[in-house]
């Protein structure tokens, strides 16, 4: 005969289990599915209001996250101050969480990382400075740009100290050509040149890491500047890797830069590796450990068709690959992988001894060897429901950034940004373009 109150205590150690896993689970975000096909249909205010709607749904350890998502979704629909405001927010919010609360830590070795507040991976908290400083780049704020891209370089060089060089994601690339554009756009050519030579040096890491080449109009502007600033060496060096020739003032002297965002941004997913641990007598027992892994989302566009008309021309350019916001992505989870999983296999080694001895417990209160079979399946049950991965992450963003510049005369252009693919215009507007100025156009096709 099975013990009443040992059958119990196991049918509440499987329903506590459950409610655990169906709270965790709860509200998993049918709402933002909808979101989601706002953004893709560029209905973006629509996007933002039901994020609004259900800012609940982010409770207070996800707030970093509705600020992210907020201030992403009103930079896609052109509020750029609307989107600084909640960037900001989420950058305050991500500074005061870096001194962390002990007993909350201590709390996540005993179950997971989702009962803390969620600061962002290291990868996000440099985008919230990217945005930030294309933000101010359509507001032609040049200063306040190029004071959020010195903050990416300053909280990389952060990073890679806490990982002591080994993490991938040291530079940059796409905001250091952007603050090129910018100081040559501003007239600080010489901080433009070292801007742009910075971001040709970091492609070539790119390029193996991240499978990301340098854009190849960066050559020109290195020849382009170099030569301005009679560097007849280095602008050779650049012409000969492929650089066009610059004969000042026998060219145009405006230019639009064109920023692209395409696809959608990874999620992530639960991966569950097995561990397994001897104990003092040899026994080897095995358990699993949860981890988090960044997916990628599909319907990657190459490039995008760039028509630029006036009265008297037409110019085209195709788009290219910039930033794959994937791919870093999941080089900088991979990078700090090793910290997650010492973390977790200590966690689920506590959670094992916990379990181990909760069972010998129940063992002492009864012979009976079902019972003892119920118990200790319901208490690994319990045990297994407390171990999961965080993948909690910033949704909104794009699978990648892409560029395309096109050097002109200043004047007033049609804009038309087609997708190849689907022989589909994307975006049509119209560009003022100012004399040895550049000009910021922000398009999205996150879709």
């Amino acid at each position: 005969m099975i013990s009443s109150k040992l059958y119990w205590k196991a049918l509440w150690c499987v329903n506590a289990a459950l409610l655990f896993f169906l709270l965790s689970c709860a509200g998993s975000g049918e709402f933002y599915l909808g979101v989601e096909k706002d953004v893709a249909e560029r209905k973006y205010l629509t996007a933002i209001s039901q994020l609004r709607e259900n800012k609940s749904w982010y409770g207070e350890k996800s707030s970093v996250l509705y600020n992210l998502d907020m201030g992403l979704l009103h930079h896609y629909a052109g509020e750029y101050d609307s989107s600084t405001k909640y960037l900001f927010f989420a950058e305050r919010e991500i500074e005061d969480l870096f001194t962390k609360s002990i007993s909350k830590e201590i709390l996540s070795l005993a179950l997971n990382d989702n009962i803390l507040p969620y600061e962002g991976e290291d990868f996000e908290k440099v985008l919230v400075n990217v945005f930030l400083a294309l933000n101010y780049a359509e507001k032609e704020m040049i200063d306040d740009a190029l004071v959020e891209a010195r903050k990416v370089d300053l909280k990389l060089r952060e990073y890679s100290r806490k990982y002591e060089g080994k993490n991938r994601y040291k530079e940059d690339a796409f905001i250091r050509y952007v603050a090129g554009a910018l100081y040559e756009s501003g007239g600080e050519i010489n901080n433009a040149f070292i801007s742009y030579r910075k971001a040709y040096e970091t492609y070539q890491l790119y390029t193996t890491e991240y499978r990301t080449k340098a854009p190849s109009f960066l050559l020109d502007d290195l020849v382009r500047t170099a030569t301005m600033l009679q560097f007849s060496e280095e602008a050779e060096q650049y012409r000969l890797l492929g650089g066009g020739p610059f004969i000042p003032g026998a060219k145009p002297d405006g230019s639009v830069i064109l920023i692209l965002y395409s696809g959608k941004g990874p999620i992530k997913s639960e991966v569950r590796p097995t561990v397994r641990v001897p104990d003092s007598s040899g026994t080897i027992h095995t358990f699993q450990i949860a981890l988090p892994k960044f997916v990628p989302r599909g319907n990657r566009i190459d490039s995008y068709l760039v028509n630029l008309i006036s009265k008297n021309d037409t110019l085209f350019s195709y788009t290219q690959l910039a930033e794959n916001i994937t791919a870093i992505a999941e080089k900088a989870l991979d990078d700090r992988l090793t910290l997650i999983y010492l973390k977790s296999g200590g966690r689920a080694l506590l959670k094992f001894f916990a379990a181990e001895k909760m069972k010998k417990e129940m063992k002492k209160g009864s012979d009976n060897t079902l019972t003892n079979i119920l118990g200790s399946l319901a208490i690994d049950a319990a045990i297994g429901a407390t171990e999961q991965a965080d993948l909690r992450t910033w949704r909104t963003l794009p699978a990648e950034i892409q560029l395309a510049r096109l050097n002109v005369q200043p004047g007033i252009y049609q804009l038309r940004i087609a997708d190849v693919r689907n022989s589909m215009t994307i975006q049509t507007d119209t560009v003022r373009v100012k004399s040895g100025k550049t000009t910021f156009v922000i398009v999205n096709d996150v879709r």
